[in-house]
């Protein structure tokens, strides 16, 4: 297997909280899916509903729209972080967390002109430390995808665009003790939910499992230094975490 590197940054970031149903109010940074999602979208693997999609399956969505999954993940990620054993490991590089005021306009139903005014809080120039750990020939290509994506890369929110930087193949994790470290009880500090792909969605119509908390270590909130940061960035439903 290989270690694949690379930092992450721009402007601002909005990585919505999955207990949050208005997603005003950012955590800190990715969790596993959200880092997937990153590598899908530097790849070129489009959600069966995007306009992006070459043959969308209409029969498909049709049985998503009735089983209640309104935007699926692409099932050619979901494959490809099954068959390379996706594992991942983050870190926040961005000294002291500042969160800023963000406004936004919406819709309170789609198909309405009924405009609503959301209130959101972004994180002010996020920087990320991101390794991926994946079969040598898939590590490769996937490092070749980042420096030259596919489809645009976000940090979050569509609007948050993302900066790829450095982007290399190493032997060995950095040793550091401010990797993002798994929780299962109460969350201290800045807590992302564990949320994972769900990678057989077809099956259970469901398209993430969240498990616990991601913590990502501050120079406010110092972390543990771990033997093995990775984590698995997939799940089939109803598995423990690993």
């Amino acid at each position: 297997m290989s270690i694949l590197i690379f930092e992450l940054a721009g402007d601002m970031a909005l990585w919505r909280n999955v207990y949050d149903s208005m997603g005003s109010y950012s955590c800190l940074g990715p969790a596993p899916g959200n880092l997937a999602g990153i590598c899908g979208a530097a790849l070129g693997f489009a959600s069966p509903r995007s306009m992006a999609a070459k043959a969308p399956d209409a029969k498909l969505l049709k049985q998503l729209d009735k089983k209640g999954l309104p935007w699926p993940v692409s099932p050619e990620l979901l494959a490809w972080e099954e068959e390379n054993d996706f594992h991942v490991a983050c870190r926040w590089t961005g000294g002291i967390p500042v969160r800023a005021p963000w406004n936004v306009n919406g819709c309170k139903e789609i198909g309405k002109l009924e405009n609503l005014r959301i209130q959101q809080q972004v994180i002010h120039n996020p920087s990320y430390e991101v390794a991926v750990r994946l079969p040598e020939s898939a590590a490769g290509e996937l490092a070749k995808a980042l420096r030259q994506p596919a489809f645009p890369l976000a940090l979050g929110a569509s609007f948050c665009r993302a900066i790829v930087r450095k982007v290399r193949i190493a032997e060995e994790l950095p040793e550091s003790a401010s990797w993002a470290f798994h929780v299962d009880g109460i969350p201290l500090g800045e807590a992302v939910p564990f949320s994972r792909h769900i990678v057989n969605a077809n099956e259970c119509f469901e398209r993430i499992e969240s498990d616990g908390y991601w913590i990502y270590p501050t120079p406010e909130t110092p972390g543990i230094r771990q033997e093995n940061p990775f984590v698995r960035g997939w799940v089939r439903r109803a598995e423990a975490v690993s």
